[in-house]
């Protein structure tokens, strides 16, 4: 696995939405699971194999549009 970018803003006002994006190549391995995190505490995960794909841990401060979602963004 191989990150090719990573986008997160440094500072977000609150209420407003956020899109963090992360694009990587899996150099022909299969995707196990994409974990976002906050101060070391773990708020989103997507792991293909899972029904339904992603999941949201609630973390004070954080919310996430678990429609729009998907293994390479998050969204608020």
């Amino acid at each position: 696995l191989r990150i090719v970018s990573l986008d997160v803003p440094q500072r977000v006002s609150v209420g407003r939405e956020v899109l963090l994006k992360c694009a990587y190549d899996l150099e022909g391995d299969l995707l196990y699971s994409v974990k976002w995190y906050k101060d070391d505490i773990e708020f989103f995960r997507y792991v293909p194999s899972d029904r339904p794909p992603g999941q949201y841990f609630e973390v004070h401060g954080i919310r996430v549009d678990m429609v729009r979602s998907v293994e390479q963004c998050v969204r608020s």
